[in-house]
């Protein structure tokens, strides 16, 4: 099991749909949200203009939060 830097929570490697790769480390995450969030913040993944990931993510799961939260 890793731990989803984010928000905690436990993700099994090999079911896990949601990954980044940095350097020789894998970092596993249970949602899209909490893996743009970890994106945005390591430099991976740029802000959309006028936009902060939390709207993305509502508007992509048309208003529902992420299950994690």
């Amino acid at each position: 099991m890793a731990k989803d830097p984010v928000c905690g929570m436990e993700v099994t490697e090999k079911d896990a749909q949601r990954m980044t790769h940095i350097g020789h480390e894998t970092y596993y995450f249970c949602s899209k949200a909490c893996q743009e969030q970890f994106e945005l913040k390591e430099g991976i993944r740029k802000e959309e203009p006028g936009k902060k990931w939390w709207q993305r993510i509502l508007k992509e799961t048309k208003g529902e939060p992420p299950k994690c939260h």
